[in-house]
């Protein structure tokens, strides 16, 4: 698990979210991050910010999506800096 301690540590934090989500047998969520994170034309790094926190978020509650303990602390970790720099 990568240590988040910058904002530009959470794109390789979701590089390797996507991949531990696919081993996961969570496409859907791995592909919606990847489709968020690299194809989607944000006009702010805050919107994607924004958005990452919404599709997160709602993957930490959901009782659809089986999370592995040490993937809900990456969200976790990423979600924290976000809302930091959100905040600042």
């Amino acid at each position: 698990m990568i240590q988040i301690q910058t904002i530009e540590d959470v794109y390789p934090a979701l590089d390797e979210l996507i991949i531990e989500l696919k081993a996961a047998g969570e496409l859907r969520l791995s592909e919606l991050i990847h489709h968020r994170t690299h194809v989607v034309a944000w006009t702010a790094r805050s919107e994607l910010f924004e958005e990452l926190q919404n599709v997160l978020g709602k993957a930490l509650t959901s009782s659809e999506v089986k999370l592995p303990r040490l993937v809900k602390e990456q969200i976790e970790q990423v979600l924290l800096v976000i809302s930091d720099f959100l905040r600042a």
